[in-house]
């Protein structure tokens, strides 16, 4: 039964990790997540203050391409307060992943 407790937990935690890289609630408990697209993302926080493309990886020419990532930065406010650096990552549209970090940290 500890072991299995133990296994439990140890799961419950790694699971909620993954699932914080890809969510961010930004202020007035709006929550901006994996899946959306940019429009919605751009009703929710306005016009990005930073704009990049990057590609990822290289066309082999036999079907596998690379992947061209778009990086959208925020200074946002935080649900819980507090301004935070905010990146949002897009492909084909939607978003991919989302990093933040608080200010002054």
């Amino acid at each position: 039964m500890k072991h299995w407790l133990i296994a439990f937990t140890l799961f419950f935690v790694s699971f909620s990790a993954l699932a914080n890289k890809c969510a961010f609630r930004i202020s007035g408990g709006e929550l901006i997540r994996c899946g959306m697209s940019k429009i919605e993302v751009m009703n929710h926080l306005g016009q990005p203050e930073l704009r990049s493309t990057e590609s990822l990886g290289v066309n082999d020419g036999f079907g596998h391409g690379g992947q061209t990532v778009e990086s959208w930065s925020y200074v946002a406010v935080g649900d819980i307060g507090g301004e935070y650096y905010l990146t949002v990552r897009f492909a084909e549209s939607k978003v991919i992943g989302i990093e933040s970090e608080q200010v002054n940290r």
